[in-house]
């Protein structure tokens, strides 16, 4: 009569099972854990890339904007404000190919009051978006902003490229708003609108976003900014 237990041939049996039960499942664990990744991963990128454009194109818009609100009145700073003439654009901008650069100038309500007009810059360290955002006073004459006002606001863009549309008929589109200037009509020297391309690429870069957005700037027409 054969005595209880398990033989070593049948305890072998259930340990290459058991390996393979568990292979299979820390293969299945691995795979969770990396399509989990992978989709943190782009979410991230896509965020960062939307977050960019926002704020872009929310400073560009404002270009030029001399008016805020206090004490639910609509204000207009006759003491500060420079107008948007030739010597002192309200948006100046260099076209480097991928990785462009501007400095925009406009007053929002959500400063203290003597704080309302602001000069806003963006410009890159590398693939890192460096933001700025100075009191006009603390602006140069020339009208840059100091470099040690710049912080890193958008690490791994590897795009940001904005070709501004021109206020003459053709809708001519230009590298710099300084370029609309070219235009024959002198009614017609002002940016009307920019378009702005954003992209952002993982750290490791395994993974792009690209983003794309049309910006309409109003309120640089009547200064005769350029």
């Amino acid at each position: 009569m054969r005595t209880q237990g398990f033989t070593i041939l049948e305890l072998l049996v259930v340990l290459v099972i058991f390996t393979g039960v568990l292979t299979i499942a820390t293969r299945f664990l691995a795979s969770q854990s990396q399509d989990t990744r992978i989709v943190q991963e782009r979410n991230e990128v896509q965020d960062r890339a939307r977050l960019v454009l926002q704020m872009v194109s929310q400073d560009l818009i404002l270009a030029g904007s001399s008016r805020f609100i206090r004490g639910n009145e609509v204000r207009f700073d006759e003491a500060n404000w420079v107008s948007c003439a030739p010597g002192t654009p309200c948006l100046t901008g260099d076209d480097h190919s991928e990785r462009d650069t501007f400095i925009t100038r406009y007053h929002t309500s959500l400063y203290p009051n003597g704080q309302e007009c602001r000069a806003v810059g963006y410009a890159f360290s590398g693939t890192t978006l460096l933001r700025a955002d100075v009191p006009c006073s603390s602006q140069d004459p020339t009208g840059a902003i100091p470099a040690s006002s710049y912080r890193e606001f958008a690490a791994n863009i590897t795009q940001l490229n904005i070709s501004y549309v021109c206020g003459d008929a053709a809708a001519t589109e230009v590298g710099r708003p300084s370029d609309c200037v070219r235009v024959v009509n002198l009614t017609e020297r002002f940016v009307r609108a920019a378009l702005v391309t954003v992209t952002a690429a993982s750290p490791q870069g395994t993974y792009t976003y690209t983003i794309a957005q049309r910006v309409p700037i109003r309120n640089l027409k009547t200064d005769e900014v350029l």
